[in-house]
């Protein structure tokens, strides 16, 4: 008979040996930047120290190229239309969108960047979070288990120009696996990617494999962007900021109500862009708000694509995610969520809370718990869509 799991507490560290070292880190390294610190008495005064080390940090900022947009395709839905369009970034890319606009609207309308999860599922981007007629039944059941619904169809149903772009790595802008040179795979990915060259695009077969070696090829290309000098949260967050720059374009967007919404790597990526651009008035996190000191033992086992090299010595994520205040921020939590312990969770939303309550704007704050694992259902969308109506 199989013996139950030991409860995470009675486990070594993941890094035996290392964990003193690691504890003693992070007790050196404590954020001394935060708002919560006595000097600071201004919440202006602070962003204006706060906001340029953090885009110092995440260490990308490239030249953007005139913003330019093509849509590439247009299609009719039940409630709203979809529009495909390219936006200019860089001169060596452009970031493919997916625009919801809700039909029977006029005048300017708030519109909400949706950010899709990581989940390690690199051959989907905008899919995870948008339906698409004749889709295979085995991506709609993924969603069905992470988000209940295309939610972002939801939203603008409620009358929100919603926008899912493709994220770096995810999607159309995922590592091209067919084009590796086959004799210069890793070893690691060797037998993945011989299946993902035999199997059909777009079958059970191929995505699985495509994803298996993407899992692995994220190592090396965190290695590149740092090489580089540039960090993974960095691209990401200029990507955000871009897609902002495209909204406020748009004859019906309102600059004045844009909003953030995003699942666990979208979480992540939500929290940072409402940190680095103000033009974002209210945001839902979710599936990604923990103080980071509490992760060392167990919880580290996540993608590249949250660490951000020297920013903890400065900023905790919580920290980070309240330069976006005065914009109101909805964080919401999962109880059974394994990716982050309970004490990590609860330590971000109590220092959200204190500090919005410093701010003098504690109305502007909350922080809730589902008794759920890591997912964004639809009762969580519906709080996170009364949160989009109530500030925007």
């Amino acid at each position: 008979m199989p013996t139950a799991p030991r409860p995470l507490a009675e486990l070594a560290p993941d890094l035996p040996n290392f964990q003193p070292m690691l504890d003693w880190l992070a007790r050196e390294h404590t954020p001394q930047l935060s708002f919560l610190a006595p000097q600071w008495k201004s919440l202006e005064a602070w962003q204006a120290v706060a906001r340029p080390l953090l885009k110092d940090r995440l260490g990308y900022a490239p030249t953007g190229l005139p913003l330019t947009a093509k849509i590439v395709r247009r299609e009719e839905r039940a409630g709203f239309t979809v529009e495909t369009v390219h936006f200019s970034a860089t001169p060596t890319y452009s970031i493919p969108a997916r625009v919801l606009i809700p039909n029977n609207r006029r005048g300017k309308l708030p519109a909400v960047l949706a950010l899709h999860c990581h989940s390690g599922k690199y051959t989907w981007g905008h899919e995870k979070i948008l339906s698409s007629p004749g889709e295979p039944a085995f991506l709609t059941e993924f969603r069905q288990g992470t988000y209940g619904r295309p939610w972002t169809e939801a939203l603008a149903r409620r009358g929100f120009i919603v926008i899912v772009i493709d994220a770096f790595y995810f999607g159309e802008r995922r590592l091209d696996v067919s084009a590796l040179e086959s004799s210069r795979v890793f070893p690691e990915a060797k037998e993945a990617h011989t299946h993902a060259l035999a199997a059909q695009p777009g079958t059970k077969e191929w995505v699985d494999a495509t994803n298996r070696v993407c899992s692995f090829y994220e190592h090396a290309t965190a290695k590149a962007l740092t090489a580089t000098g540039a960090t993974w949260p960095g691209l990401h967050v200029w990507d955000e900021m871009r897609t902002v720059d495209y909204l406020v374009s748009r004859p019906d967007v309102d600059a004045t109500r844009i909003g953030c919404v995003g699942l666990s790597g979208g979480g992540f990526r939500t929290a940072m862009a409402i940190a680095a651009d103000s033009r974002i008035k209210a945001a839902c996190v979710t599936g990604w708000m923990t103080a980071f000191a509490h992760q060392l033992k167990h919880h580290l086992r996540h993608t590249w694509m949250i660490y951000t090299p020297g920013l903890y010595r400065s900023l905790d994520l919580p920290d980070a995610a309240a330069l976006h205040a005065p914009g109101a921020l909805l964080v919401q939590q999962c109880r059974r969520d394994k990716l982050y312990p309970m004490t990590g969770m609860q330590a971000a939303v109590d220092q959200l809370t204190q500090i919005y309550a410093k701010a003098g704007i504690p109305e502007r704050f909350r922080g809730t718990f589902y008794d759920e694992p890591h997912c964004f259902q639809p009762p969580m969308q519906e709080e996170a869509f009364a949160w989009m109506e109530k500030w925007l």
